[in-house]
């Protein structure tokens, strides 16, 4: 098929361009080479010299808007992309993975090797900018080593997400001076204390917000963020074998502290694309009449770093924006080929969408119909699912057998293989063939509020049960889409299935999903969400006599011992310190 052909040749390009924008970055000569040593005596003698090591490190957060049309979605429940050779369908979900094939993920960002070595940038900073502060301002340097150091311990929290207890270094290594460059794996419980300890000291000196020129840098909330997420991975199920509610607690406390810090709100202005082929308002077609799109808009470019945003990687025009489009959108729009169709959302997820009434589709008062599947469901689906009937660019989607976007069952194309594509995260006035001019700047967001009021929902709940302030942070969630408030009087176990339902579908392409499916775990056990096939949605017939068949793709296979990453196997030979994670 010419678009499977197409993808191959795009590796070939993307490599081409990420050598030929590396080299011509205004502070390539600032990168830190193995060995220890600096390109430039100078890096950290001045100031501005400094400053621009720093941005380095920036620049080298996780890059999730250039993954091409590989997102870490694609190793869940949540997408079954139709290229078939892609990691997370060719080994993720198909029992795959060992030390020898090891991942490093989308855009690298999972990588052991990737993550440790912008660990080594940061601690070489700490070290050079310690011993030249002198030609620093005082305040400029306490704000960089704060900044510096939930950097630092945004990598080391990948790394403990993915892989457990990990080496604490502190220090750039370097053999010549005869020290021990080969340190052994720290516990979950001292990996978890150092991250904890390095977010507290910096949020102590960080700013609650940052503008002008600093606008992206590290704030108290963003160390805060990355703290208590790091708590909750550490609270829920997979590490905490004996769910010890201090553990739920804790993680609660931190959640709450960035509320606290009055902030942060969420977005809830309507004001997505007036231009290009994107209409404003999104086209209803299930009769819910979706008033508001804060929630999809909220994404745009427009509203980089607005109220919701706590931590995110930013774009700029000319050389740095991204391709997302492309990579995600539909596939065929207008009549031509258009994109890549990234996105092939799975009916297990649209079926986690609620009704307009706010009830779930299992529920029998909700009124859902099997066979007017999408009629009177949540403004949230329409703002994040294109379905049959859905318009993409002033365009009529059609994903059913005859359609434009036909469903793909054979995986024989890009067009999706389950009968959704993505529109959330997506900007609808690019074209996808402009895209690849990489001419968006929208943010990759690593935290937003909405997700700090889901996690203290859920750590408070699993502390204390459902409170007041369970409810209340999960009314102001659901109020942003138009969803009425839950109804009081719930065990604690309802709550938790309508937490986690609540953040599947709220934090839908985001790549939380890989996270919480594993710390959970509910990827073989319980829901057993990766050993179950990705379901789609088989549509026959013509209007007005569409019948709506759900149908089975790809069979996901998967092992328990899975939720923890292997070490690479190459890591392992040049450090007979690690131990590899069990069953691999």
């Amino acid at each position: 098929m010419k678009f499977k052909y197409s993808k191959n040749i795009a590796k070939i390009f993307l490599a081409v361009l990420v050598v030929s924008t590396g080299a011509c970055k205004k502070d390539n000569f600032l990168d830190v080479p193995a060995s220890g040593t600096l390109t430039s005596k100078s890096t950290f003698e001045t100031q501005a010299n400094a400053n621009l090591f720093i941005n380095d490190i920036y620049d080298r957060l996780p890059d999730g808007n250039n993954a091409t049309d590989q997102t870490l979605e694609g190793w869940t429940d949540n997408n079954n992309c139709t290229a078939t050779g892609h990691t997370g369908q060719a080994v993720i979900r198909n029992n795959g993975l060992s030390a020898g094939n090891s991942t490093d993920g989308p855009s690298g960002q999972l990588g052991w090797v990737r993550n440790f070595e912008q660990i080594r940038r940061c601690n070489v900073f700490l070290k050079e900018g310690e011993a030249n502060k002198a030609a620093y301002d005082a305040t400029w340097y306490a704000q960089r080593v704060a900044e510096v150091r939930t950097l630092r311990a945004f990598f080391y929290s990948i790394l403990f997400r993915n892989y457990g207890g990990v080496p604490i270094i502190t220090t750039p290594l370097n053999n010549l001076d005869g020290s021990d460059i080969l340190y052994p794996r720290s516990t979950i419980e001292q990996t978890v204390a150092f991250i904890e300890a390095e977010c507290d000291a910096a949020a102590a000196v960080l700013p609650t917000t940052q503008t002008g020129a600093n606008t992206g840098r590290m704030t108290k909330g963003a160390a805060l963020m990355i703290k208590g997420d790091v708590q909750l991975f550490a609270a829920s199920p997979l590490v905490n074998k004996a769910n010890d509610a201090a553990k739920w607690a804790k993680a609660a406390a931190t959640f709450k502290a960035i509320t606290d810090l009055n902030v942060y709100s969420l977005f809830k202005t309507s004001n997505g694309p007036t231009t290009g082929p994107g209409p404003l308002a999104i086209n209803s077609t299930t009769g819910s009449g979706t008033t508001s799109t804060a929630y999809r808009d909220q994404f745009l470019a427009i509203n980089n770093w607005n109220s919701e945003t706590i931590m995110a990687r930013g774009y700029a025009m000319p050389s740095k924006g991204h391709r997302r489009e492309g990579f995600m959108g539909p596939v065929v729009v207008n009549g031509g080929t258009q994109a890549w169709g990234g996105f092939s959302p799975t009916q297990t997820l649209v079926d986690d969408y609620d009704m307009d009434n706010g009830l779930p589709i299992t529920d029998p008062a909700s009124g859902y119909d099997p066979q007017h599947p999408y009629m009177h469901r949540s403004s949230r689906f329409e703002q994040s699912i294109i379905y049959d009937g859905s318009y993409w660019q002033g365009y009529l989607i059609t994903t059913r057998v005859g359609g434009n976007n036909a469903i793909d069952l054979g995986s024989a194309g890009d067009i999706s293989n389950t009968g959704y594509y993505g529109r959330k995260t997506l900007d609808e006035s690019i074209k996808g063939q402009a895209s690849f001019g990489a001419i968006n700047t929208s943010n990759y967001i690593f935290y937003r509020y909405a997700e700090t009021l889901l996690s203290y929902a859920e750590a408070q709940n699993e502390a204390v049960g459902p409170d007041a302030s369970v409810y209340d942070a999960m009314k102001q969630v659901r109020a942003r889409v138009l969803l009425p408030a839950l109804t009081p009087g719930m065990s604690q176990a309802t709550m938790r299935a309508t937490i986690r339902r609540e953040r599947h579908v709220e934090l839908a392409f985001e790549d939380r999903r890989w996270y919480d499916i594993r710390r959970w775990e509910i990827t073989t056990k319980g829901d057993a969400v990766l050993t179950k096939p990705m379901m789609g949605m088989k549509i026959t017939g013509t209007d007005g006599s569409l019948v709506y068949t759900p149908v089975a793709g790809f069979q996901n296979k998967y092992s328990d011992y899975m939720n923890w990453l292997p070490i690479p196997a190459d890591v392992l030979t040049k450090n007979s310190k690690l131990v590899q994670n069990p069953g691999y």
